[in-house]
């Protein structure tokens, strides 16, 4: 059942890096209203770095104001290979592949600041890994879509979300559409 409010919690996402000693985990709180992410918080205390968004506000990071980068090539895009391979042949050769980022929320985070140009989420991925990070990408300039290019809805009842692509501009459209091909 669909609240009107809810907060989504992952305590922390990145547990294998967690547990195995990286500093590539983080805390992840969002609040969301009516299905969409309206605030989040992601905190990496290994690495000691906060990093929020609400919801017409912009996207922040200690602080300091935060933005995706205007794609540059080579893209640099995390995720999936399957994915990454199946980008347009007009991107392919202009695409390196990010090495893996165990925490999704910290993954899409690398979006919001400008570190990385985009990502691919694989099917099953939960709220919680989620719908902070969606807000802070948002806020920061990017987008994380469906196949179908709509936002997410979360704390719907169904916690798991299929294949996602985050970036923002044409990269982003390029990323949905190897999405969409798969669905």
């Amino acid at each position: 059942m669909a609240r009107s409010r809810s907060f989504i919690v992952d305590p922390i996402d990145g547990t294998r890096a967690f547990i195995e000693g990286s500093s590539v985990w983080c805390v992840s709180i969002g609040v969301v209203e009516n299905g969409r992410p309206v605030a989040g918080v992601l905190d990496s205390p290994a690495r000691g770095e906060a990093i929020s968004a609400v919801l017409g506000s912009g996207a922040r990071q200690n602080g300091e104001p935060i933005a995706v980068r205007t794609p540059v090539l080579p893209f640099d895009i995390a995720g999936p290979k399957t994915f990454i391979n199946r980008l347009p042949q007009a991107l392919g050769s202009e695409v390196r592949s990010h090495p893996y980022v165990p925490s999704l929320a910290y993954r899409l985070a690398m979006v919001a600041r400008g570190e990385i140009d985009g990502t691919f989420v694989k099917p099953n991925s939960h709220d919680w890994d989620l719908a902070a990070a969606d807000v802070i990408l948002s806020e920061a300039g990017g987008g994380l879509v469906r196949a179908d290019g709509s936002p997410i809805r979360y704390a719907t009842g169904n916690p798991r979300q299929g294949a996602l692509a985050a970036a923002s501009g044409r990269l982003l459209a390029a990323m949905r559409a190897v999405i969409a091909a798969e669905s």
